[in-house]
């Protein structure tokens, strides 16, 4: 399984409801949620940060298929 998880740095505002939602997956810095390990929680979790990013900000795939 290849998990990939973007973050659109124009559309992010830094809510932290992905930080909330995946605890350890993204972190914000400077302003902007990153992912730090992509591991560190659920698929489930992912797809809740994404779901709750009020920007719609977070993207997910997995080989190639968006989530």
């Amino acid at each position: 399984m290849a998990l990939e998880i973007d973050v659109s740095v124009a559309r992010c505002i830094a809510s932290k409801a992905c930080v909330h939602a995946a605890e350890g997956v993204f972190e914000i810095v400077n302003g902007v949620a990153r992912v730090v390990d992509p591991d560190a929680a659920p698929l489930d979790d992912i797809l809740a940060a994404a779901d709750e990013c009020p920007t719609g900000a977070i993207t997910v795939k997995e080989d190639g298929r968006q989530l």
